[in-house]
C-alpha cells in the first residue's frame, strides 16, 4: 500500500517528536550526573579538608512499645466530646518523637484512631522484642479524683515496679498529683490487664490524669510537649538501670566529682 503525502508527512512529524523526547531525556539525565557529581566533590573536599569523617548513624539503644490506650470503635472514657482514645494517641505520638531523640527504637500499637486488642498489644511488644512496654492511658471517676496512677502485673517485679514509679515521679514534677503505683487491676489485686499479662518484659499502664477533671485536663494540653518529655526521661532513666548498668556508674561517679567537698568541721 502506497502512502500518501499527507501521511508521509505525519509519520515524519511524528518521528521528529520522538527524536526530540529523547534528546531532552539525554540532557536530564546528563544534568542529573553533573549535579550529584558536584555534590559528592564538595562533600568530599568538606571532610578531605577538615580531616573528619562523616558522622555514622548510631546504633538503637534498643526498642521501646508504646501503646496508645484504647482506639476506632473502643473509645475509653468521655468527657462530652473529649474521648480518651484521642488524648492516649496526641501524647504517645509526643512520647514517640523524644524517645527516637534519645535513640531508641519505638513501635506502637496504633499510630491512628483504629482499634488494637488489648492482649495482641501484649503480644505486639514480644514480638517486636520490646525491652519496656508503657501503654498510655487516662482515667475518669466522675469528677472525684485527680492525678496520675500506674498499674503494673501482679508479679510486681521490681523492673515493673521502677518503670511504673519513674513515670508517676516525673509526671507529678509536671504538676500532676502523685498517686500510686498498684499491681492488678482498678477491681482486683489478682487479676491483670490483658496487655500486661501477656507482655513478657518490665510494662505498666500508666493514668495520665483524669479525664473528669479540669485542673488535669489543663496539665494535660497546656504541656502536652513537656508531658512526653517527663515521660521519655523515667523510661530512658529505667531503661539505663536495667540495660546500660556502665552508663548508670558513669553518671554516679560524675555526679560524685561534682559535689562540693564538705567543709571542715569547726574545732
Amino acid at each position: 500500500m502506497q502512502l500518501t503525502d499527507a501521511e508521509i508527512r505525519q509519520i515524519l512529524i511524528r518521528e521528529k517528536r520522538r527524536k526530540r523526547r529523547r534528546q531532552q531525556m539525554r540532557r536530564r539525565r546528563t544534568v542529573l550526573v553533573i549535579l550529584l557529581l558536584i555534590i559528592a566533590v564538595i562533600v568530599a573536599v568538606r571532610y578531605a579538608g577538615s580531616k573528619e569523617t562523616p558522622p555514622a548513624a548510631e546504633p538503637s539503644r534498643g526498642v521501646v512499645f508504646i501503646d496508645p490506650g484504647h482506639g476506632g470503635e473502643d473509645p475509653g472514657s468521655d468527657n462530652g466530646a473529649r474521648y480518651e482514645k484521642d488524648d492516649t494517641l496526641k501524647l504517645a505520638l509526643a512520647v514517640r518523637d523524644q524517645l527516637e531523640k534519645a535513640n531508641f527504637t519505638v513501635v506502637m500499637s496504633r499510630t491512628e484512631d483504629v482499634a488494637v486488642e488489648r492482649a495482641a498489644r501484649g503480644q505486639m511488644a514480644n514480638e517486636n522484642g520490646a525491652k519496656l512496654m508503657v501503654s498510655i492511658h487516662r482515667n475518669k471517676a466522675d469528677g472525684a479524683g485527680q492525678g496520675v496512677e500506674a498499674f503494673i502485673p501482679v508479679a510486681n517485679t521490681p523492673e515493673s515496679q521502677l518503670l511504673a514509679g519513674n513515670i508517676v515521679r516525673s509526671l507529678a514534677a509536671q504538676g500532676f498529683t502523685e498517686r500510686t503505683v498498684r499491681a492488678g487491676t482498678l477491681q482486683s489485686e489478682l487479676e491483670n490487664y490483658e496487655e500486661l499479662a501477656v507482655a513478657t518484659m518490665p510494662c505498666c499502664i500508666v493514668e495520665v490524669g483524669f479525664l473528669d477533671n479540669v485542673d488535669d485536663n489543663a496539665l494535660f494540653d497546656n504541656n502536652l510537649e513537656a508531658n512526653a518529655k517527663a515521660i521519655c526521661e523515667a523510661i530512658d532513666q529505667a531503661f539505663i538501670s536495667l540495660y546500660e548498668p556502665e552508663k548508670l556508674q558513669t553518671e554516679e561517679e560524675a555526679q560524685t566529682e561534682e559535689a562540693p567537698a564538705e567543709a571542715p568541721a569547726e574545732g
